[in-house]
């Protein structure tokens, strides 16, 4: 999955230097927040996205952003939810979380933990 650490150092290169333009230097640190990656079927395609998928890309997301905290200033990461809004909703939107909406976890969830734990 190169793509989603390419992208994903892309958006904080693109974001640095729009704060550069904007006139903010680079001791100004970057927040990530509501970051994630849901679950359930796409509203458009009808592609499923699977939990063994938002495992996937979160870990290679949160471990490109942690490579690359100190270059871009990176001072926080957050998840968009933790729980999902609507399990039972077909449509991903309502399913952004690391845990069902009964907080039963999904695979991410352990994830999530191990990489705290890893990385902090």
């Amino acid at each position: 999955m190169p793509e989603i650490s390419a992208a994903a150092e892309r958006a904080l290169r693109e974001l640095r230097n729009n704060l550069k333009t904007a006139g903010f230097t680079d001791n100004v640190p970057i927040r990530i927040t509501e970051n994630g990656w849901p679950t359930g079927k796409h509203p458009f395609t009808k592609l499923e996205r699977s939990y063994q998928r938002q495992s996937q890309v979160l870990e290679k997301v949160i471990r490109t952003i942690y490579s690359l905290r100190i270059q871009y200033h990176v001072s926080q990461y957050t998840l968009f939810g933790l729980r999902d809004a609507d399990t039972h909703k077909d449509d991903l939107f309502h399913q952004y979380g690391i845990l069902r909406d009964d907080y039963s976890p999904k695979p991410a969830y352990a994830l999530y933990k191990k990489l705290i734990q890893e990385l902090m």
